[in-house]
């Protein structure tokens, strides 16, 4: 007997759209065709007129992330949400906490997570000090399941990391085939506007934009792309702001560079007006949320096929937490609660509205996700032999985005009001329904921790 039987639903992969039902014992997806061949099963899914997709993967999201303002989530709660918005597995990062070295930054995230996931879990490490040691560890989980690590040009003084530094990391992922994310933004550039705008008393939230102009990346990612050509290592831009990237990823791979660029939802769908309102330190993040010129230009790299995946850069923090430093930008939290709302916001401005196909969809959210982060074909695609990660899509819902019916721990949606159509219906986990009809089961089962393979490039596939 099965342990589950989804059926009659539009089956997509990033390659595929087919009709046909799919089998699952042991948390693998084990059957794909007619399930009246099949006996029975525990439990049967009806999934007529919905979308049934590799569950999403989220490698870019931070949950109970520690500083002077903790994100408010924990590996539960945090999880939860995500599974509301269809994600199956997430890949956090392991910020340093004041006096740890990498690796006990890792065994500490390692601890929260155990237990308390309710979605299968891994972590990129994070180095933030240019000393052998850190480099020691960094290649150690390198070479132990974690071959994603972060590291950051801006943020003196926490998180950056010396150019020297970051070159050393490069060399190292290239001698690996491992793949460096990188947070690319000028801080010289950066600090050198705030410090005029501290001068000049330019310090609210509505300055914000103009603090981390889109120079303040090319400049970043022009620098990592002659990085990664010398060494020849794989690097991933993080939150990508701007379609004036295109020039500089068409010459890296003319060149053979293996560049691979991220995007967000938010930088998709809202615009340099959110700064202008009396509640714009919600949408301080950075890099910033530009103009919607920026914004069109994102779209294109999105729908040709340069934007490789699309995250959420959730981090929950509150209103609240913002308020508190409203009126000096650069001490404000940066970022914004969006694990829930990353894969429906992007299916209704991007699929429902015809920018992107479904398989573009399933792509951007999964199956090139899993494939850089080591994880195909176990995650990120539906056919046998795959983990049964799947989630199931209503296409026809139509509704508007509410912070009061969002389950993430904040108390603001960056997209309050906004008219979204599909709706996560069924979040399924290894074979175990984490979201059942729009409502989370609580039964007991937990996520497991994810040992990484090598990155797979998929240059040439997009």
């Amino acid at each position: 007997m099965l342990d589950l039987i989804v059926k009659n639903g539009t089956v997509v992969n990033a390659d595929a759209v087919m009709v046909c039902d799919i089998g699952v014992k042991n948390g693998k997806i084990i059957e794909m065709g007619d399930s009246t061949l099949w006996g029975d099963a525990k439990k049967v899914i009806d999934a007529s007129g919905k979308y049934v997709m590799p569950g999403m993967l989220d490698s870019h999201i931070h949950i109970a992330s520690p500083g002077p303002f903790p994100s408010l989530d924990d590996y539960h709660n945090g999880t939860v949400a995500a599974a509301y918005g269809g994600t199956t597995s997430i890949i956090d990062f392991t910020f340093l906490c004041e006096g740890e070295t990498p690796r006990m930054a890792m065994n500490r995230k390692l601890k929260e997570a155990e237990g308390n996931s309710v979605l299968d879990y891994t972590f990129h490490p994070c180095i933030t000090s240019a000393d052998e040691q850190s480099f020691r560890e960094i290649e150690e989980m390198m070479d132990g399941g974690f071959p994603a690590v972060k590291v950051f040009t801006v943020y003196r003084d926490s998180l950056m990391l010396e150019a020297a530094g970051v070159h050393r990391i490069l060399q190292m992922a290239a001698e690996r085939d491992a793949l460096v994310m990188v947070h690319a933004e000028n801080n010289e550039m950066i600090e050198y506007i705030a410090k005029r705008d501290r001068e000049l008393g330019r310090t609210e939230a509505k300055y914000h934009l103009a603090s981390r102009p889109v120079v303040t990346e090319l400049t970043a990612y022009a620098d990592v792309i002659e990085m990664a050509r010398e060494t020849k290592a794989a690097v991933e831009f993080a939150h990508v702001t701007t379609g004036e990237i295109e020039p500089l990823l068409e010459q890296a791979r003319r060149n053979g560079v293996k560049v691979y660029v991220e995007t967000c939802p938010h930088y998709l769908t809202l615009s340099e007006e959110v700064y202008e309102r009396e509640d714009g330190c919600k949408y301080v993040c950075n890099p910033p949320i530009r103009s919607g010129k920026e914004r069109d230009t994102l779209w294109k790299l999105v729908e040709n096929g340069k934007v490789s995946v699309v995250n959420s850069d959730h981090t929950d923090f509150s209103y609240a937490q913002k308020l508190v430093n409203k009126d000096n930008y650069s001490e404000i939290p940066g970022g914004l609660p969006t694990a829930e709302t990353r894969g429906m916001v992007l299916f209704s401005e991007g699929v429902i509205k015809k920018r992107i196909s479904l398989e573009r969809f399933v792509e951007v959210t999964s199956t090139n996700v899993a494939k850089l982060m080591g994880l195909y074909p176990e995650k990120g695609v539906i056919r046998p032999g795959s983990d049964a990660d799947i989630t199931v899509i209503d296409p026809t819902r139509k509704y508007r985005n509410r912070q009061k019916d969002m389950h993430m721990q904040t108390d603001y949606s960056p997209y309050e009001g906004m008219e979204l159509t599909g709706v996560v219906v069924d979040t399924i986990v290894r074979g175990n329904l984490i979201i059942e009809n729009g409502e989370y089961k609580d039964t007991g089962f937990r996520g497991k921790f994810l040992r990484c393979k090598k990155p797979q490039n998929i240059v040439n596939s997009i």
